[in-house]
């Protein structure tokens, strides 16, 4: 028989990661460094990650403390400390606009639908930005002026639920008002605005005009450059160039 190969007990490597307040599974991300080259930035943002998968199953005061201690090689204690488990009871946007609900509503969720959403857990961090996409959003279907606040959670300590509010303030919802077209002749001008397939008095969609700007390039074979101008409250200009 060969003997047992010699355990390798260098303080360079992870010898063993322990924890208490949950399992090596709820902290699956430092648990998996066992074996490895002790890194104790590494171990710092694997510490973040392992934190931020516990609030995304819904404990939002989880903390972990990661300590290390020489003995055969370097061993990681892991202390967890989740704090209550908490779900959203109402996600609620302040608005009186008529951007659609349920296209508002997915947008800000995540995790395949149990992040930010009713029944699930809240994470400010991934609201805040997917917030910030909603604005975009908003100004690209034609309210320019539109603004969304900070989040504001409630936590209900005794229900172990929370509620959610985001104001919006949307603004009016602009139409397209002139299109006017400049250079090339005539028939140019009636061929870009024909391919561009928009009328003044239809909602201002920034997907919209853009598809049909690349029509009438396309289809005209003239270069066309588009520039927008708001003409009044409520109202954007649209002026082609043919070139």
């Amino acid at each position: 028989m060969y003997p047992p190969l010699a355990q390798d007990c260098s303080s360079a490597r992870i010898g063993k990661v322990t924890v208490d307040g949950a399992t090596l599974a709820d902290i699956a991300p430092l648990a998996v460094l066992e074996g490895t080259l002790d890194d104790p930035d590494r171990s710092t943002r694997i510490a973040g990650v392992a934190t931020e998968l516990l609030q995304a199953r819904g404990y939002p005061y989880a903390k972990l403390v990661v300590t290390r201690r020489v003995a055969c090689g370097t061993e990681l204690h892991v202390a967890v400390h989740t704090g209550p488990r908490f779900k959203i009871a109402r996600l609620e946007f302040q608005t009186d606009d008529e951007f659609p609900p349920t296209e508002r509503a997915l947008a800000v969720q995540d995790a395949l639908g149990t992040v930010n959403v009713v029944g699930g857990a809240y994470l400010a961090d991934r609201m805040t930005r997917a917030l910030a996409a909603l604005e975009h959003r908003y100004h690209e279907a034609g309210w320019i002026d539109a603004t969304i606040g900070a989040p504001k959670a409630t936590y209900d300590e005794e229900h172990n639920e929370d509620t959610v509010e985001i104001a919006i303030t949307a603004g009016p919802r602009y139409r397209i008002g002139r299109i006017i077209t400049q250079g090339g002749s005539a028939a140019d001008r009636a061929a870009v605005v024909e391919a561009l397939g928009l009328r003044g008095g239809d909602w201002y969609n920034a997907p919209r005009v853009r598809i049909g700007i690349n029509r009438a390039r396309h289809t005209t074979d003239h270069h066309v450059e588009l520039h927008y101008e708001i003409a009044e409250h409520g109202i954007v200009d649209l002026e082609a160039s043919v070139k």
